[in-house]
């Protein structure tokens, strides 16, 4: 075997580490957060690293199952916060302390999706009783809950369970700036902080030429002669739903992705999709003529993956949404809570030449900054040093099965 075969096979060797996401949900559970734990979790497979994810049962249903090459372990949970109140909380099976024993021991290193959540603090328990390294991937910031008790509850965890996780972090990944900042305050000075845009799939979202548009519209019921505005999103304070929902005008007609129809809104300019799965939201965004973002605290997926099918973006003006993302081209600020929403978008679906434009020019940024395999770069370097640095500092490595 030549020198430079012998580095190829070490650096695939080092490669099949054994890294163990936890996530409190995953998909089929719809969400940005799940999308992005599903992109990471099968590209770092499919480049070599050997990865299981623990997360919730959901519908699918507890056990242990190989999906998409990647091992997924879910345990039982009752979910029922989420459609009561808003909150995906997912309460756990007291199973999920053993479950994640035998897991956290057989990994050399942990990624934990945000601080907030069961699946968390049961990971750093292990994680620190076996010294395995970990890092927590911050996808939110503090939720603008429309509930005073849920705020407060945030407050007390952030201040409390969330800053010891973050505190005894190996690093701290943030999807944006404007989150970072929001952790530098809550965690320890020695840990690690960096950024790590999302990214997207630019070869399934992409701009519909117009029988695409025409043939998406049809199979989903939708006008094929109106503008059509399109939200995707869980229907919770957060993401404005309210606000885009009372925007409705006979300039062009609303489209929601996310649930379904709630009772009182019967407006036949509303048009309600339910909750749909991720292979099917491509040809949605081919529907659509511009796409409206109305969060609070937080800068969804949903504004990557619009911008990548050639979708202009109405955004609210909210720090939040200010992100390296909405930095660029064909994103348009506007102020929802003052009531501007119904103003640019009448204004934008006027003028079907600047919504061309500005989509195409959302596609060349999203196409040329922003992709999965720079995300996985980025992530595949956070595990080698993290990795590194634990055996340049003497942590056991954890026992195996």
């Amino acid at each position: 075997m030549t020198t430079h075969d012998s580095r190829d096979a070490s650096r695939h060797n080092a490669d099949r580490r054994r890294v163990l996401h936890v996530a409190q949900n995953c998909l089929p559970h719809i969400g940005g957060l799940e999308t992005v734990v599903a992109a990471e979790t099968q590209g770092l497979a499919a480049r070599g690293w050997d990865i299981t994810l623990l997360s919730s049962s959901y519908t699918v249903g507890p056990g242990e199952r190989d999906e998409d090459g990647v091992r997924i372990v879910r345990v039982r949970a009752w979910n029922g916060l989420e459609p009561r109140y808003g909150v995906p909380f997912p309460i756990f099976s007291p199973r999920l302390l053993l479950t994640m024993w035998r897991e956290v021991r057989r990994a050399d290193l942990v990624h934990i999706h945000d601080p907030l959540y069961l699946t968390s603090w049961a990971a750093v328990l292990w994680c620190l009783a076996f010294r395995t390294p970990y890092i927590v991937h911050r996808h939110v910031g503090f939720v603008h809950h429309s509930s005073i008790m849920v705020r407060i509850l945030q407050h007390v965890v952030l201040a409390t369970v969330a800053r010891i996780v973050l505190q005894r972090a190996a690093a701290i990944l943030c999807i944006d700036e404007h989150v970072a900042a929001g952790t530098r305050t809550v965690g320890s000075r020695a840990v690690r902080v960096d950024v790590l845009a999302n990214g997207v799939d630019t070869t399934a979202f992409r701009p519909a030429g117009p029988d695409e548009r025409s043939r998406a519209r049809r199979a989903h019921g939708l006008p094929e002669d109106r503008p059509l505005v399109l939200f995707v999103g869980r229907f919770v304070p957060k993401k404005g739903f309210a606000l885009v929902a009372g925007a409705a005008d006979d300039a062009y007609d609303l489209v929601f992705v996310g649930g379904d129809r709630r009772p009182g809104l019967e407006d036949r300019r509303l048009h309600f999709l339910g909750g749909l799965p991720g292979a099917v939201m491509p040809q949605v965004y081919g529907s659509a003529d511009v796409m409206v973002v109305a969060s609070v605290g937080e800068c969804p997926l949903t504004v990557l993956e619009a911008m990548s099918s050639g979708l202009p973006v109405v955004a609210n003006d909210d720090p939040a949404l200010h992100s390296s993302w909405t930095a660029g081209p064909g994103v348009e600020f506007v102020d929802m809570a003052g009531g501007g929403l119904r103003e640019a978008l009448v204004r934008l679906v006027g003028d079907p030449a600047s919504m061309r434009r500005m989509g195409e020019e959302a596609y060349a940024y999203v196409r040329s900054a922003f992709s999965w395999q720079a995300h996985l770069d980025q992530l595949e370097g956070v595990y080698r040093e993290v990795l590194r640095n634990a055996r340049v500092h003497g942590v056991a490595r954890p026992a195996r099965d």
